[in-house]
């Protein structure tokens, strides 16, 4: 049985893509129509930002729009994916104690935003794996 599991570090490279493309699908669901869309969207979400009392509401909300939509994309492609991390990590750290700590958030509506908070500490920790425009494909 140990030999099995052994035989699977040679694909160890690619667990992070697969990682990727569920966090990225995840982005997209979350942040891909107030992106796509901003005249629409992000007055919605603006809003929201204004009752939880969070400062320059709009503002607030394109930043964290696009961060989330830019670096969906950038997660698919592998592609300065450490920097994306980076960036999802402070947006993610800001939602999670301002949008669910603070207000007393359950746990189910809090795992999607610490999902993509612990992915990207792992992405930049560990890089972006193959296949990865950062790997070299």
């Amino acid at each position: 049985m140990n030999t099995l599991l052994n035989s699977l570090d040679r694909y160890r490279a690619y667990a992070p893509f697969l990682i990727r493309l569920v966090v990225a699908y995840q982005l997209f669901d979350a942040a891909g129509h107030t992106a796509l869309n901003p005249a629409e969207g992000l007055p919605g979400y603006a809003d929201w930002l204004t009752s939880l009392g969070f400062p320059l509401p709009m503002v607030s909300a394109a930043l964290s729009a696009y961060t989330e939509f830019i670096g969906c994309i950038l997660l698919v492609l592998g592609w300065k994916t450490r920097w994306a991390a980076l960036f999802l990590i402070i947006n993610f750290s800001l939602a999670l104690l301002v949008a669910h700590v603070a207000i007393g958030d359950t746990f189910k509506n809090t795992l999607p935003a610490l999902t993509i908070w612990a992915v990207s500490v792992f992405l930049l920790l560990n890089g972006p794996g193959k296949p990865s425009i950062d790997e070299g494909i």
